[in-house]
């Protein structure tokens, strides 16, 4: 059997490291308090690239209020830090979490 074929009959994860599987994050916020996520954010123990998506809502206190997507990659080892850095705001969140490979196809 030749390496093309052992690779053939297995499904790897194109977009695995040694940090587990990539993923896309969305963190959701009301739009006034974007600046104080990316200020959180930016604690975080390993590099972010964020993507600001505007014109998003979400439900906050029974109703439905303007919002804004906050996106990124990262990879599975690090959810745990990230929803620990999630957990220390003063403000509502809303957590999404996706394969990357899904997220390209779509």
């Amino acid at each position: 059997m030749s390496v093309w074929q052992q690779y053939a009959t297995q499904d790897p994860s194109p977009l695995c490291g040694v940090e587990g599987d990539l993923l896309s994050l969305r963190v959701t916020v009301e739009a006034f308090l974007l600046e104080d996520l990316l200020e959180l954010l930016a604690d975080a123990p390993f590099p972010l690239n964020p993507e600001i998506r505007h014109h998003a809502t979400m439900q906050s206190n029974g109703g439905v209020v303007p919002a804004v997507h906050v996106e990124f990659p990262l990879w599975r080892s690090q959810i745990d830090a990230l929803r620990e850095l999630l957990g220390k705001a003063r403000f509502e969140t809303e957590l999404g979490i996706a394969p990357m490979l899904e997220e390209i196809r779509a």
